[in-house]
């Protein structure tokens, strides 16, 4: 099930062609394939799949789709609905900071209507960044930093206009921005540095990140995500955020064969089949 266009600012290219890549390389594996638009699918319908790979992430169309997966059956749903609306931010900040192992950020959750308030208590020498607190960001300004408090105000103004209804404050890390991709959580991870030429390249434990990013999955239900975290002076690894279905765009092939045969692992085991 394609994304929202909506849900897709200047990447529906590419959402679009992960989830061929994928259905390609499941077709060359034997299985039947369709693809449809959020649109065109009732909940319903989903029953009489195997399996259902959504990508969507329009609020009101993925809880229908929670609702239609809380039912049980055989359908196999990769990622799970409410595993998408785990990765909405007001609930996915609670917990990956509950999560064991996990490293994050420190973190407030604000409503909009009550404006910006006091600065958090906790140390920001370096300015905060602001960030929609529903979904990941959909425009360019739907993350946004502040380096002085009285800054804030103008961020929540626009937020209002657009009717988002509540913001995350978290203080700005300095280090290394980098970006990472998973399938399992544990068949296969790979990252990359969000600017590799600005990038300073601080030494770190890969294990570091691809443990943490395992446990953050883990504990909101992803099996093919995606996700930012911070490698700051000393090869400290923090993470930012997780997402589901990201495009992958830069390692899409190689994406393609790892989640097809991840799906191939996961529909054998389900059918009490050899994988």
């Amino acid at each position: 099930m394609y994304r929202e266009v909506s849900n897709s600012p200047n990447r529906e290219t590419d959402d679009a062609l992960i989830l061929r890549a994928v259905l390609e390389q499941l077709e060359s594996l034997g299985v039947q394939t369709r693809v449809v638009t959020p649109e065109e699918l009732d909940p319903a319908q989903c029953r009489d799949f195997d399996v259902v790979l959504p990508m969507c992430e329009a609020y009101p169309r993925i809880k229908a789709l929670a609702t239609e997966a809380a039912r049980g059956g055989r359908t196999l749903w990769v990622n799970p609905p409410q595993s998408v609306l785990n990765c909405y931010r007001q609930a996915m900040i609670p917990a990956l900071k509950l999560c064991p192992g996990v490293r994050f950020p420190d973190s407030e959750l604000r409503s909009v209507a009550d404006g910006p308030g006091k600065p958090p208590a906790y140390a920001a020498p370096e300015g905060w960044w602001v960030k929609r607190g529903d979904v990941h960001n959909m425009t360019d300004h739907d993350v946004i930093r502040a380096r002085a408090w009285s800054g804030v105000t103008g961020i929540l103004r626009d937020f209002a206009q657009r009717e988002i209804v509540s913001w995350v404050v978290q203080p700005h890390i300095d280090g290394d921005l980098v970006k990472f991709y998973g399938v399992g959580p544990g068949h296969w991870f790979t990252w990359f540095y969000h600017d590799p030429v600005r990038a300073r390249r601080t030494p770190y434990r890969l294990d570091d990140l691809a443990e943490q990013a395992r446990r953050g999955a883990g504990a909101l239900g992803l099996e093919v995500f995606g996700g930012d975290a911070i490698i700051s002076p000393g090869g400290v690894v923090t993470l930012l955020d997780l997402n589901s279905w990201p495009s992958f765009a830069l390692v899409r092939r190689e994406a393609a064969v790892q989640i097809s045969w991840h799906m191939q692992n996961r529909l054998a085991a389900r059918q009490g089949a050899p994988s």
